[in-house]
């Protein structure tokens, strides 16, 4: 009877008010997140959990991943002897990269001061 009188009120056909699934949060939670183009940022979050254990302690405190775009790894630099460091192990810290997150499909690494 209440369906049939919200139905009559509302205007429209006999039968339940709600047929819609019901979805959890762990349905929705990745679709927002590709929506909102945070995927990339996701990536960037497990590089920095990365980065101090790939680089070492003492350039760790020197550097910060900034940004994560077309698979090219920008790093913050505060130093220019971190930047001299850095070239030198680039091959290495990009190939420990690899193979430690290949999800984040990091192809380059560029270093930036400031």
């Amino acid at each position: 009877m209440r369906h049939r009188l919200v139905a009559a009120w509302r205007g429209v056909a006999d039968g339940p008010l709600m047929d819609l699934p019901t979805l959890s949060v762990a349905d929705l939670a990745p679709k927002i997140v590709a929506q909102c183009g945070m995927t990339n940022r996701v990536k960037l979050e497990d590089v920095l959990a990365a980065w101090e254990e790939i680089v070492g302690a003492f350039l760790f405190k020197l550097t910060r991943p900034d940004t994560i775009e077309r698979g090219i790894l920008t790093v913050r630099l505060m130093q220019p002897t971190a930047h001299h460091a850095l070239s030198l192990e680039k091959a290495k810290i990009l190939r420990r990269l690899q193979a430690k997150l290949p999800d984040a499909k990091i192809r380059d690494i560029r270093f930036r001061h400031g």
